[in-house]
């Protein structure tokens, strides 16, 4: 194994991966909940600034990859857009929450605002933090342990991003709890980003001048999309993010008409367990990444994930969905573990073809595929809502919203699920075809660091 960082560093490093999804799950996790219950805007008017949002990341997410990629400074080509973006996104955390209080075309701009200034914000932190953690760790051992270390915090971060607002926002649709949840989530994020900063976001020698690329913008995009493995993982990675973020903006709605609670508490609890057994479930994961690749235990953990969440199409009572998601968080940990494993592999690919290393415009694309999500999450949601007669909040909403709530909770992340296994099968990146391709990258970085050291 690799000593040329210290066990320190990798976890400072990789709690910025923590950072990055507590912060990204408190977001998605209750606001549209709160503008849905809380504030009362109409389910269309949500959807459709989610859509303008979307278009604007279509812009934004690959364009800031891309000038990361081509970017020179004192502080290195990454570590000089985290610390641009921290600040705004401390106090976009606490804006989101303060809309105004009456008019639904005002409430409406302000929310939509609020998506893009703080999607902005927050792809200056998370673009080059996801970047860093294939250009830093190169080698199969370093990856899998420090991707391990990566996932595990970003599980606690995911926990916390359930319980924190659990314990502070109370009543699901009053507006107070949910400022006093921003203004915590805010303090967590700032000490947790000055760690990260200080002692984990650093950057290798040998990759000083890959930002010498040549590469025009538009020809960035045309050798990113040529890379087969990488539009096949962009289809899984959609696909993940999309049932990520279903499941995160129907669960508050699901406890509360299926399992008949409303406490926030005990919504927490139940997402809360989910990410804790995930956690656990990660050194599994681990051995089976190691005996059988990348690929293969993919592939396991989204089959693991769709038998275990059956249950949840007939369970009525809170305790019954408890044991259920406990199950299902097995395959969730497999699945957390292994999506932001693959993709290093295909950027590898890419290295070896264009001689530089491109995570910002892997990322990039990447993230806007995360938001296209986020829309898809929505526009299903407002559907099944619209189908089933629930445009507007009203509790108690009657058997055709609890099936609606069931289809979407088990049968549309199994369909989901069913894709992604069908491009997982087209996959190139076996565990041998990984394995072969590090002994030509060791010979290339070797190669750079002898350029650097010339110059």
């Amino acid at each position: 194994m690799s000593t040329r960082f210290s066990k320190g560093q990798k976890w400072s490093f990789s709690l910025g991966n923590g950072v990055e999804w507590f912060i990204n799950a408190a977001f998605n996790l209750w606001v549209f909940t709160f503008y849905f219950t809380a504030v009362g805007l109409d389910v269309n008017l949500i959807r459709t600034a989610f859509i303008i949002w979307t278009i604007w990341n279509a812009i934004n997410d690959p364009l800031i990859g891309y000038i990361s990629d081509r970017t020179h400074s004192r502080w290195g080509r990454r570590r000089i857009f985290i610390m641009i973006g921290i600040i705004p996104v401390l106090v976009l955390e606490i804006l989101i929450w303060l809309p105004p209080l009456s008019g639904e075309m005002a409430q409406f701009f302000y929310l939509l605002i609020m998506l893009i200034l703080y999607d902005t914000a927050y792809t200056l932190i998370a673009l080059p933090t996801d970047s860093l953690f294939p250009e830093l760790y190169t080698t199969v051992e370093e990856r899998t342990q420090v991707n391990t270390m990566r996932q595990i915090l970003a599980a606690i971060g995911l926990i916390l991003a359930a319980l924190i607002p659990g314990i502070f926002i109370g009543d699901q649709a009053t507006v107070d709890g949910y400022l006093m949840n921003g203004i915590v989530t805010t303090i967590i994020v700032g000490v947790s980003m000055v760690i990260f900063l200080k002692w984990g976001a650093i950057e290798r020698e040998e990759f000083k001048l890959d930002y010498q690329q040549g590469f025009s913008y538009f020809q960035s995009l045309k050798h990113t999309f040529k890379n087969k493995g990488f539009v096949l993982y962009i289809i899984m990675f959609f696909l993940y993010e999309f049932i990520l973020l279903l499941l995160a903006t129907i669960v508050p709605l699901f406890a509360a008409e299926v399992l008949g609670t409303t406490s926030a508490f005990e919504t927490s609890i139940l997402m809360g367990a989910l990410y804790i057994i995930g956690i656990v479930s990660m050194f599994l994961w681990k051995k089976i990444d190691v005996k059988l690749g990348g690929k293969v235990g993919y592939g396991l953990s989204m089959l693991a994930y769709v038998i275990a969440s059956i249950p949840m199409l007939f369970i009525t009572s809170y305790i019954q969905a408890l044991i259920a998601v406990i199950f299902m968080g097995i395959g969730f940990g497999g699945m957390l573990y292994f999506i932001w494993y693959i993709v290093a592999d295909c950027i590898d690919d890419d290295e070896l073809k264009t001689g530089v290393r491109r995570e910002g415009s892997f990322f990039g694309i990447a993230n806007f595929f995360m938001r296209l999500s986020m829309v898809l999450s929505i526009t299903t949601i407002s559907l099944v809502f619209t189908e089933t007669g629930w445009e507007e909040y009203t509790p108690n909403a009657g058997i055709n919203v609890i099936s609606g709530l069931r289809f979407l909770f088990v049968i549309v992340p199994a369909m989901a699920l069913g894709f992604s296994l069908v491009c997982l099968l087209y996959y190139p990146f076996s565990k041998n075809k990984v394995l072969e391709m590090k002994g030509k990258l060791a010979e290339l970085h070797e190669s750079k660091m002898s350029k650097v050291k010339s110059t």
